[in-house]
């Protein structure tokens, strides 16, 4: 048994077929019926307007007719109930067998509480009926109807199988508003059928011929506007195509543009340890066999008595050599990064401090919260450098003052600050383009590559502090 629920399958396809037509056959379709049920409404209001005005004219003769001719002979009623024979007889001389009768099918005079006081169809008279129309002629209303023949009274004239035009008319006391009859006369509209069959089938005609040439018109512009929208959507969905190979090609460069600057910066990193390295085996090695050679006992080893104009150029010479190796250490050890790889990165950050420590002696603060333990090694890196070189910038320009380092993730992003209350400014507000100059913008630079930003404030008062922003994810 089929479930009430399933939708017929010849019900499907058509609804799919009516989905797949162009707009401008949806538009023909859905105009025609709506054009076809407009006009059909508008061509039966036209048939219906003809017809009433049609009977608006007959009501009005008819009216005229039953003045004319019944009104005289119902004066003897507002001195009695019915009518006298002699009026009777009159009257039907008047209709019956004559051509004046010839025109009309039936006459009756109606007292206004619905009894027939005369009729051509002697059957009736005498009866009395509850009719509608008689009560409305009474208050003083024509009532013109055609084809409508559904009373009691009116079965003789139904069973004559003729087009009938129905006409109610009060008849008045002569000289007043007083009703003193109802006037009924019943014409043959034979004529009236066959005019408004003309008149609908003209009236058909126009309609049908109006509603085709509105929906040719109509349809002609749809189905241009349709052309160009096909058209547009072609070209569109090429645009949306080309749209999406760029797109993807875009993120192709994209992915090999973050993979450039990822291995840029490693690559950075390994050329600054590698110089590091050099600094250490070449120029510091050097440095420190200078100083052996010119200590005391070795020039004097080599010259027997050491004179004493030189022993204050040779202590120079060493002081110089000495400083020169402490300087070109410091530059190894900073050049070089520390293996943390394996470190978190709360262990890395706090390798940086310790290493900062223990070279200078500064006294350096620590908060470190909410760090992950799991991130990338790039972002590591930049942020041990981070904190490297804001420490160096710091004991370089506010070397006694108190100095703090700060970081923590919020919403992805990883904060870090390097804060001193040095009085000077530990930062150059200028342009110059010394190695402070130069160190702010590598650190830019590097964390630059990883979409974050770097912001230096300096306050004679406060100190200064450099803050910067990593994105966590920063693709």
């Amino acid at each position: 048994m089929d479930s009430p629920f399933v939708r017929p399958r010849s019900e499907g396809r058509r609804r799919w077929r009516w989905r797949e037509l162009s707009f401008s056959s949806q538009f023909l379709g859905a105009a025609a019926i709506v054009l076809f049920v407009a006009m059909a409404v508008l061509g039966s209001w036209v048939t219906e307007q003809i017809k009433q005005s049609v009977l608006k004219t007959s009501g009005a003769q008819g009216a005229q007719f039953m003045t004319g001719f019944l009104e005289p002979h119902v004066q003897q009623l507002q001195r009695g109930r019915e009518l006298s024979d002699e009026v009777h007889r009159t009257l039907d001389a008047l209709f019956i067998g004559t051509p004046v009768g010839d025109s009309l099918i039936s006459i009756k005079i109606w007292r206004v509480d619905g009894t027939v006081i005369y009729s051509t169809n002697k059957a009736l008279i005498g009866q009395k009926f509850v009719s509608s129309d008689v009560t409305r002629a009474a208050s003083g209303e024509v009532i013109a109807e055609y084809e409508d023949l559904v009373s009691q009274e009116s079965a003789y004239e139904q069973s004559l199988g003729v087009a009938l035009i129905e006409v109610y008319g009060p008849l008045y006391l002569r000289g007043t508003d007083q009703v003193l009859a109802i006037g009924e006369i019943y014409e043959n509209a034979d004529a009236l059928a066959a005019e408004l069959e003309i008149s609908r089938l003209r009236t058909w005609m126009v309609v049908c011929i109006t509603t085709m040439l509105m929906l040719a018109v109509l349809y002609f512009i749809v189905r241009r506007g349709d052309m160009t929208i096909v058209a547009q959507r072609s070209e569109l969905r090429q645009h949306v195509l080309e749209a999406r190979q760029l797109a993807h090609q875009n993120e192709e460069f994209r992915l090999v543009a973050e993979k450039a600057r990822l291995d840029a910066s490693e690559a950075n990193e390994q050329l600054l340890d590698r110089i590091g390295s050099d600094l250490h085996d070449g120029p510091i090695q050097l440095l420190t066999l200078l100083t052996l050679k010119l200590s005391n006992r070795s020039i004097a080893k080599q010259l027997k008595v050491l004179p004493e104009a030189l022993t204050p150029l040779i202590s120079s010479l060493r002081t110089i050599a000495g400083e020169a190796i402490t300087e070109l250490r410091n530059l190894s050890a900073g050049l070089s990064l520390p293996e943390i790889s394996e470190l978190t990165l709360e262990q890395a950050l706090g390798s940086a401090v310790s290493h900062h420590v223990d070279i200078t002696g500064d006294r350096v603060s620590v908060v470190l919260r909410d760090l992950p333990d799991h991130i990338t090694e790039a972002i590591k890196i930049c942020a041990y450098r981070i904190i490297q070189e804001g420490l160096n910038n710091a004991q370089k320009h506010a070397k006694d003052s108190e100095k703090s380092v700060v970081a923590f993730v919020e919403r992805g992003i990883l904060t870090i600050e390097v804060r001193d209350s040095g009085a000077k400014s530990s930062a150059p507000v200028t342009d110059g383009v010394g190695r402070q100059k130069m160190g702010l913008t590598a650190m830019r630079n590097r964390v630059g590559a990883l979409k974050g930003t770097v912001s230096v404030t300096t306050d004679p008062e406060q100190g200064t502090v450099v803050e910067a922003k990593l994105p966590l994810d920063p693709t």
